[in-house]
């Protein structure tokens, strides 16, 4: 065969070798439709190639899981007969290239994910990530992917009831939309992609089919150069109406029994949910391109595959169940037609212009390659080294540097970008937006949390810590809520994995991921891998690529038994006593305020102790379980000043403050490092000073079963921040600037 090296963008993403190896495979060079089904089957995006041999080490199974990854989302039992369905996924390409519909096709992409299960959207979250807040165009793309998020949310009916928006220059030229949808549905009430049967017919269902997002697969497993950056043709076009009827028509047609297999049209479109549904179920199928509805007219075969157009579902049913299937269908003004049948042979033989037109082996099309890419440490690593601390000179103005970290725009509000989501629709949301986690109530007093987030930058710095630090951060802000974490689903947003820099990142930050989970029995159900995000420019006659740190984002679900006893961070009366819980090591290394003092955070995190962790998190649960807590946060991003700042300021119905008197000399930390150091062990809490004097009988019994410490430090009051005598701000002003940011 012809070994003559080939553009790798003619080859639609495949490399050389690959291309050949699909030629070995097929028996011949492969034609244009042959070429673009491969090129999206075997994409980064939809084959995992690089990503399997780690994602495989994860925990997948245990606690409450029901289904783990493999499926359109993931599944755990939420007892009383209902069961809670959830995934997070990355739209990080497309929206970089069209901020609106980007963020506006991945929340619908992730819902359709969710009710392709039967279970009914109950609620949203989301992770962004935009470029520096003072670059010129990170307005822009705030503006639009908020727009885009808020604009079909709000008309699917779904609320968006938390998240995370951070800015950084890594992300100036490679934006993060990681959405996130968790649906209920009843235990047997769950549909899945891999349940067909020879004989059943195929069944194209929802909106008709069009030249947008073709390619859309390929475009998402490439890294962006200065020709790429205005692929607008490959983006997708989002209808929230449409996939409103969608919604209802296919529950519907579920609660009748007229479905037996069901898959989403999303990355790869036809191609992607035509052979996965064949391959999960052993099958093939005939597939009738001629009976595809078509909103353009002359659409080739390979367009028809490889179109993601929005709001399109493929299905399995019954033979004698397909005019009762229509019926739903055409009851909520959607196209619902017979594109095909079920065969026992694996193959997937395609027909067009009333004729055979194409056959391929199901196998060979899904079981494409994986790699163990080249892994290497990198170079920028042998400069990240504990922080000497005395070898940085105390700011003169600690009170500058406290209100500079309160209302730097990753500590500041959000509460203008949340406040664009419809977050009550339902009436199931308790807690809503801009506090710890989210908490919703479902049948009576029972209810969940949720929570999203990861650290970029600690990351960076030390990419186990920061996988792990991921699953613990989002463990600690549903513990502080009084719940008990369940279950996760992953982003992991990478540069190239063919750098073998960015594979090692990878790997560490997966078993950093690994790690947490295993000890705070936090199954990954589900979840996504984006690379390539980074960019080719040019500075003069030099080329250059920018790349985003390592970015793994989690999604993670909790259980509270009453949601009226869901405890949230902010004081609440003036005269409750505050206390430390926890270990404290005054560790400043990557910290937000080495940078602002200092001009750099490149310096090693503090490490984890996991098992320290459970029991951090077992103890203060059951504080707030036994009533002795009033409110509860974790030292996180900012110190323990910011934590402070933002429970005294975020009380919706007054503006209180703290007075804070800690022995720094008995602990032999300096100032600094007790206000600002970040990710401690550590949690903010108070009670009523009346419930302190019980801590004999109950609350010293908790912590000696933990082996927790709990220091007293200070006290709430009103309209005043004073620490040691060095912080002496005061409250109103502090949350003028703390809400006035974004």
């Amino acid at each position: 065969m012809n070994k003559t090296k080939r553009s790798t963008e003619k080859l639609f993403g495949l490399s050389v070798e690959e291309y050949e190896k699909i030629s070995e495979l097929l028996g011949h060079e492969p034609d244009g439709f042959e070429l673009g089904i491969f090129s999206a089957m075997w994409s980064e995006h939809c084959s995992y190639k690089s990503s399997k041999v780690y994602l495989k080490t994860l925990p997948t199974e245990g606690g409450k899981v029901l289904i783990g990854p493999g499926e359109n989302a993931g599944v755990v039992d939420f007892g009383d007969g209902d069961v809670l369905v959830f995934k997070m996924e990355s739209h990080n390409h497309p929206s970089f290239i069209e901020p609106f519909q980007g963020s506006a096709t991945g929340v619908g992409g992730i819902m359709r994910d969710i009710f392709t299960m039967g279970a009914r959207p109950v609620a949203n979250l989301n992770s962004l990530r935009f470029g520096s807040f003072s670059h010129p165009r990170t307005p822009y793309y705030l503006s639009e992917v908020v727009k885009g998020i808020g604009f079909y949310g709000n008309c699917m009916g779904v609320p968006t009831v938390g998240g995370e928006v951070v800015f950084d220059e890594c992300y100036n030229d490679n934006i993060l939309v990681n959405a996130f949808t968790i649906g209920i549905a009843k235990k047997d009430g769950i549909f899945l992609s891999s349940k067909c049967e020879v004989g059943n017919i195929v069944v194209y269902v929802g909106s008709a089919t069009g030249m947008d997002g073709i390619h859309g697969a390929t475009m998402a497993s490439e890294e962006f150069d200065l020709k790429k950056n205005k692929k607008r043709s490959t983006v997708q076009v989002g209808d929230p109406f449409t996939e409103k009827l969608l919604l209802e028509a296919c529950l519907e047609a579920m609660e009748k029994k007229l479905i037996v297999s069901i898959q989403d049209m999303g990355a790869a479109g036809l191609t992607s949910s035509s052979f996965e549904m064949a391959d999960k179920s052993g099958k093939g199928m005939l597939i009738d391109l001629d009976a595809i509805p078509l909103r353009t007219a002359g659409m080739t075969p390979v367009e028809m595959m490889l179109s993601e157009s929005q709001e399109r579902m493929l299905i399995a049913c019954e033979k004698e169940k397909l005019d009762e299937l229509k019926a739903v269908f055409d009851k909520w003004g959607l196209n619902c037609v017979k594109a095909g049948e079920v065969i026992k042979e694996k193959v997937i033989k395609f027909y067009y212009n009333s004729k055979i037109y194409k056959t391929l082996d199901v196998d060979v099309i899904v079981n494409g390659p994986e790699y163990k890419r080249p892994v290497k440490k990198p170079e920028y690593l042998k400069e990240i080294t504990p922080v000497k601390i005395d070898n940085y000179k105390i700011p003169e103005n600690l009170n500058d540097i406290a209100v500079k970290i309160i209302t730097h725009p990753n500590i500041a509000s959000k509460r203008k970008v949340f406040t664009q989501y419809d977050y009550t629709i339902g009436t199931a949301t308790v807690v809503p937006p801009g506090f710890s986690a989210a908490v919703l109530r479902v049948n009576g007093n029972k209810g969940f949390l949720l929570n999203a987030g990861g650290n970029s930058k600690y990351t960076y710095l030390n990419p186990f810590t920061g996988g792990a630090l991921a699953v613990t951060e989002c463990a600690r802000n549903i513990t502080a809520c009084g719940g008990y974490p369940a279950a996760i689903t992953d982003c992991l947003n990478f540069a190239s994995p063919e750098d073998p820099e960015i594979m090692w990142q990878f790997a560490s930050a997966v078993e950093g991921v690994k790690s947490a989970a295993v000890k705070l029995n936090t199954p990954v159900i589900s979840g996504n891998v984006s690379f390539y995000n980074e960019t080719a420019k040019k500075d003069g006659d030099k080329t250059y690529v920018s790349k985003i740190y390592p970015t793994p984002v989690i999604g993670m679900l909790g259980f509270i038994e009453d949601v009226n006893k869901a405890l949230t961070p902010c004081f609440k009366d003036e005269g409750d006593e505050i206390y430390l819980l926890g270990s404290f090591k005054g560790e400043l290394g990557g910290s937000l305020y080495m940078e602002l003092a200092y001009g750099d955070f490149r310096q090693k995190p503090a490490d984890l102790n996991l098992d320290y962790e459970v029991r951090l998190q077992n103890c203060l649960r059951s504080l707030i379980e036994k009533g002795f807590l009033k409110s509860a946060a974790d030292v996180s991003e900012g110190g323990i000043f910011t934590a402070l700042a933002e429970n005294a300021i975020t009380n919706p119905e007054k503006i209180l403050g703290f007075a804070v008197d800690y022995d720094i000399k008995a602990h032999g930390l300096r100032i600094d490092e007790f206000l600002f150091s970040e990710f401690e062990q550590a949690f903010i809490v108070t009670m009523d000073k009346e419930l302190s004097g019980r801590r004999e009988s109950g609350i010293a019994v908790i912590l000696k079963e933990y082996g927790i410490k709990l220091e007293k430090i200070g006290a709430v009051k009103k309209n005043i921040m004073k620490i040691n005598g060095i912080i002496d701000l005061k409250s109103g002003k502090i949350k003028e600037g703390y809400y006035s940011v974004i």
